[in-house]
């Protein structure tokens, strides 16, 4: 069974995001806890860590998320317009990276 977990970096910005927005990132996750991996797309592998994410096209915004393939854990990451994109995933491909020193929950704080 998978478990989805929202980051506290992520748990701090959902405070900010209007409820169009928290709708479409409620629905989803809900999709996410139906299909896994399969609702993702990849977009970099480090160790047993990916870095996926979730498109939607109206409006165009990207969730990430970021799997743990041996504890089969789904971290929802951060959701951002698809302008910034670039941006977003080389900082979390960063990220990921210190975390695989330190742990998940102590960087994305």
């Amino acid at each position: 069974m998978l478990t989805v977990v929202l980051l506290p970096s992520f748990q701090k910005k959902l405070k900010e995001i209007n409820k169009a927005h928290l709708k479409i990132i409620l629905k989803l996750i809900k999709k996410l806890e139906r299909m896994g991996k399969n609702a993702l797309k990849i977009l970099d592998v480090e160790e047993h860590y990916l870095l996926c994410e979730m498109k939607v096209m109206k409006p165009p915004y990207r969730l990430y998320v970021i799997v743990n393939e041996k504890a089969n854990k789904y971290y929802i990451a951060e959701w951002e317009h698809k302008e910034k994109q670039n941006k977003v995933i080389g900082e979390l491909k960063h990220k990921l990276s210190l975390a695989l020193e330190a742990g998940l929950e102590n960087v994305f704080t």
